[in-house]
């Protein structure tokens, strides 16, 4: 037995995890088989990740699909896109508790919040993209440009499920009930 073998066969992990069974003189061993774990589904696997932010067609997309972009004018872990800019290209904000996980880090807006950031860069999303699969901002100015994730990370990002589109909550109309500076 070659000593690698020889040595990973007496680690005492390997010794714990492999389930022995007493073997009577003549007969055969009747330990069986652990059960298989149950495989994920795709979407299962898309909801367990660990960050907002998944991977599709070698891209970084949000939640409904929609592409993820860099500004070269931020600089690392500190966006340079101010409340006009935002209205164009809103931030892909982070949750207050949220950590750092492989090459997704956080930055911080303009305004101060956490933002999901790629390797130290901000990340936002082009409002032009309304659609599952839009990626139109990309070049925009010469100044933003989509993430492409490389061969070498591609192990950290978990791979687009499509999951359903959040629908923002519909604005109030203005009530009829209430009185008009126009009328007499």
């Amino acid at each position: 037995m070659p000593l690698l073998l020889l040595l990973a066969a007496a680690s005492p992990l390997a010794l714990a995890a492999t389930p022995v069974a007493p073997a009577r003189a003549g007969t055969a061993s009747t330990t069986a088989p652990a059960p298989a774990a149950r495989r994920l589904s795709p979407s299962e696997i898309a909801a367990a990740s660990p960050v907002p932010i998944w991977r599709r067609n070698g891209v970084l997309v949000e939640f409904g699909g929609r592409a993820l972009y860099t500004f070269t004018d931020d600089k690392p872990g500190q966006s340079a896109c101010d409340s006009r800019c935002e209205a164009l290209w809103p931030p892909h904000y982070a949750e207050p508790d949220a950590k750092p996980v492989g090459p997704f880090t956080l930055a911080r807006s303009s305004d101060g919040r956490p933002m999901w950031a790629w390797q130290g860069q901000p990340l936002y999303r082009w409002v032009s993209d309304r659609r599952r699969g839009s990626a139109g901002g990309d070049g925009v100015a010469d100044k933003w440009f989509l993430v492409k994730v490389p061969a070498t990370l591609e192990s950290q990002v978990t791979a687009y499920y499509p999951m359903p589109m959040r629908r923002p909550a519909p604005r109030p109309t203005p009530s009829a009930a209430q009185p008009s500076g126009n009328r007499p």
